[in-house]
Order: C-alpha cells, then sequence, then structure tokens
C-alpha cells in the first residue's frame, strides 16, 4: 500500500505542473524498464531507477529543479542528512518509514533529526486491505 500511494501522490502532483523527482532505488515505484516507466508517473516527474537511495536524492535536487522529491522507505543515517538538505534547499519530500507511529519512528537513531523535518504523517495498515489509512497527523499536533 505504501509504495501505491507515494506513486499516485507523484503521479497526481505532477499533472498539477508540479515538478517530481523520483529516486526509485529498487525499482518499484516507476517500475522501469527499457527507459520507460511501467506506471504513469505523470508529465512532470523525473525517475531515477537503481541509485542509492542518499545519493540519488541529492543528484536529483542538484540537476532536475524539483519542487518534490519522492521515495521509498528512508532508514539509513545518510537518508536522513540527505533529506535535511534538500529540506533546507526549500524542496519538499515524500516518503515512506517502517514503524508502527510517529512515536517509535521518532526514536529510531538513524532517522533522529530527520522526522522534524516531515509536516504530516499518514499511518497505514492492513487491516481492511493494504494501505488501510490508519491515521492523518500533522507532526507536534499529539
Amino acid at each position: 500500500g505504501k509504495t501505491t500511494m507515494l506513486r499516485d501522490i507523484a503521479r497526481r502532483i505532477s499533472y498539477e505542473g508540479i515538478n517530481v523527482s523520483v529516486v526509485d532505488e529498487r525499482r518499484e515505484i516507476a517500475a522501469m524498464h527499457e527507459g520507460r516507466a511501467a506506471f504513469d508517473m505523470g508529465p512532470c516527474t523525473d525517475v531515477l531507477s537503481g541509485a542509492p537511495k542518499d545519493e540519488g536524492m541529492l543528484m536529483m535536487l542538484r540537476s532536475m529543479a524539483p519542487d518534490v522529491i519522492v521515495t521509498d522507505e528512508i532508514g539509513k543515517q545518510s537518508d536522513a542528512a540527505a533529506i535535511e538538505k534538500i529540506i533546507n534547499s526549500g524542496v519538499k519530500i515524500i516518503t515512506t518509514v517502517h514503524g508502527r507511529n510517529v512515536r517509535q519512528i521518532q526514536k529510531r537513531e538513524e532517522l533522529y533529526g530527520a522526522i522534524e523535518f516531515f509536516e504530516l504523517f499518514i499511518t497505514l495498515s492492513r487491516r481492511c486491505g493494504a494501505g488501510t489509512v490508519e491515521e492523518i497527523k500533522e507532526y507536534g499536533n499529539d
């Protein structure tokens, strides 16, 4: 459900004229094959497939002038460092991270500091099928 939601968000905002850069390290978001995405990613979307997430995000920031960078499953300290640089440059990030809830994610040492850059959290489960939205929460609002 997480990856499908990321793909849908990227496509929808791209069709709104927002420049989207997708960093698809594991080739799951766009499912690139022979230079083409298997999914409609929208007209204003650039995809970098197969590159390490942290390096790919910074490459897209420097070379593609994105308004938003989309990537899947952050979890390393180097991901958090790249996110900080991107946010400080004025570009937004849409990503996923594994965890039961926001509090648990905040405690993850490898992501320390990065979570404070996010404005909104959407918690998904499989309760009513993959991608069931359980909670939408603005950061800092309990």
